[in-house]
């Protein structure tokens, strides 16, 4: 332990002295020596593995490293493209260097803290630092122990008896707070109808917690097994919208992005005068982030694979720390230096490749079916009575379906017939998008045909994607996921494996395109 500090802190002495003018041989030192920590860290790992479990904070400690190990592995790619240019245009680029120096110096920091708590701090999570899905798991747990055996008080053991010497009870109503904290949170950025929605089903959960455990005394076995019941289904009301208002925002963020994208706020920034305009625009911009963020805290609640886990967490470490800086980027346009120019392109780049990776991973672990089904409840909203301008953005709204099935994880989970649906989609949105831009007014009828055409095949897709599902949960390799799954309801994600089964994956830097000696880390962390 002591000598992976060591090697720590020779990282951040690298960085801390060069990190404003070292050229590319410092920056091959550097990676060199961060590999070999990481080498370290991996001989280390397996002590830590069997610890890895949800009520221990060797949890967050393991997870902070894994993010910041993929966040230096970004800001070095960025580093030495930097680097190469200086070398090759003889100008500096400071301003830009820093950024990402600063971004490795605070990952250093924190692997640094990780490190040093990892052995030491083996307590309880507190229930802030659990994530919705966790919360719900010990409220739905406790629920189910309320089944099997009664206490006056009304706090039920979170685990089965041969598991109780390892974890304290935690109060339901406490579990109900968080849960509501973790919903209302999203509620904030959510749709209005929905953020609506959202608050009523959180006044429904807190005050069926309460009736649950006051008048304990006072209720007959039975009576309080319907209270049981009555607070199961509120929980599970609250999850299943959530579900299904996490969709919702998907399709609406990925629609907004040509009219909320960096590019856009990048141009504006450097041309507009009116700062009406600029506002609004800035405005919209926070907004979408807002939602961007709350979409990837749930992604990474629903997720129990640990690769994605973290790449979620790399991309929104990296957004979060591009949102704070890039407007002033963008405005320092208007000096029109090179060095501001680069500035502010290069972040854009960066903004662009972290955005377009965390939508690729939602893609990659969105369930096929639920993304299908909840464009289906949009669109027979607007099949009839609807605008031009309402049919224009519901077939907007089906490219998000055609990206999701462009991903060849998604397309290839397709059987023959599956296959033949979505090319039958892909023609019929063709023509959907034909006939709204035509020149010629077009007979409603018209119209009202090819959007019926389009919603007969997406709920033979829909149908398809159920008929597989359910053939997985006869397969071997999956039964105890999908019943997992199942059981709990939750649809926004796939299923994946159980959580031990997936502690010792790491993250895929394949993607990773730096010529930087020796450095990669997709074997590193892997343990055998």
């Amino acid at each position: 332990m002591e000598q992976l500090l060591q090697q720590l802190n020779l990282c951040h002495d690298l960085i801390e002295v060069k990190g404003e003018k070292g050229k590319i041989n410092w920056l091959n030192r550097f990676c060199a020596t961060f590999l070999k920590f990481a080498s370290e860290f991996k001989i280390y790992l397996p002590d830590v593995a069997p610890k890895y479990t949800m009520e221990s904070s060797t949890d967050l400690h393991v997870e902070t490293i894994f993010l910041c190990l993929t966040q230096v592995v970004t800001c070095i790619t960025h580093l030495e493209r930097i680097i190469n240019i200086e070398e090759a245009t003889t100008s500096s680029y400071l301003m830009t260097r820093q950024h990402f120096v600063d971004r490795i110096l605070w990952c250093i920091r924190r692997l640094f803290a990780s490190l040093s708590q990892l052995i030491e701090d083996d307590s309880k999570l507190a229930l802030e630092d659990l994530t919705f899905v966790e919360l719900m798991d010990l409220a739905l747990d406790q629920l189910e122990s309320h089944k099997e055996e009664m206490k006056p008080n009304g706090t039920y053991s979170v685990l089965p008896v041969e598991a109780n010497e390892k974890k304290d009870d935690y109060e339901l109503c406490e579990l109900a707070n968080h849960i509501v904290r973790h919903a209302l949170a999203f509620a904030n950025v959510a749709l209005e109808p929905d953020k609506r929605a959202l608050t009523t089903l959180c006044e429904t959960l807190l005050s069926e917690c309460m009736a649950f455990s006051e008048n304990v005394e006072d209720q007959t076995p039975e009576e309080r097994k319907l209270e049981a019941l009555s607070l199961e289904r509120a929980l599970y009301s609250l999850e299943g919208l959530l579900n299904e208002a996490l969709l919702r925002l998907v399709f609406v963020c990925l629609l907004d992005v040509e009219d909320t994208s960096v590019k856009r706020l990048k141009q504006i920034l450097a041309e507009c005068n009116d700062n009406s305009t600029v506002d609004q625009l800035i405005n919209d911009f926070d907004i979408k982030m807002d939602r961007i963020q709350q979409i990837g805290v749930f992604a990474i609640a629903f997720s129990q694979d640990v690769k994605t886990k973290t790449i979620v967490r790399s991309c929104l470490a990296s957004l979060e720390s591009l949102d704070a800086c890039i407007v002033p980027a963008f405005q320092l346009q208007r000096s029109a230096t090179s060095t501001a120019l680069h500035h502010a392109n290069t972040l854009e780049h960066h903004f662009n490749e972290e955005l377009q990776i965390f939508w690729n991973v939602l893609h990659e672990i969105i369930d096929s079916q639920s993304l299908v089904n909840n464009y289906l409840d949009m669109l027979v909203q607007k099949i009839h009575g609807a605008t031009n301008e309402e049919h224009q953005k519901v077939v907007q709204m089906a490219n998000v379906l055609l990206k999701h099935f462009g991903l060849a994880v998604n397309y290839e989970a397709l059987d023959e017939v599956g296959k033949r649906l979505h090319n039958d989609f892909q023609l019929i949105l063709r023509e959907c998008k034909a006939i709204l831009k035509h020149p010629i007014a077009i007979d409603p009828k018209r119209i009202m045909k090819r959007f019926k055409i389009l919603y007969s095949i997406l709920a033979k897709l829909r149908d398809v994607l159920g008929k597989s599902k359910n053939t997985e949960v006869f397969n071997g390799s999956c039964l105890e996921s999908n019943l997992f799954a199942s059981k709990r309801q939750r649809s926004f994600f796939k299923p994946h494996r159980s959580r031990q089964q997936n502690v010792t994956t790491t993250f895929n830097s394949a993607n990773n395109d730096s010529e930087l000696l020796s450095f990669q880390l997709t074997e590193i962390l892997r343990i055998g």
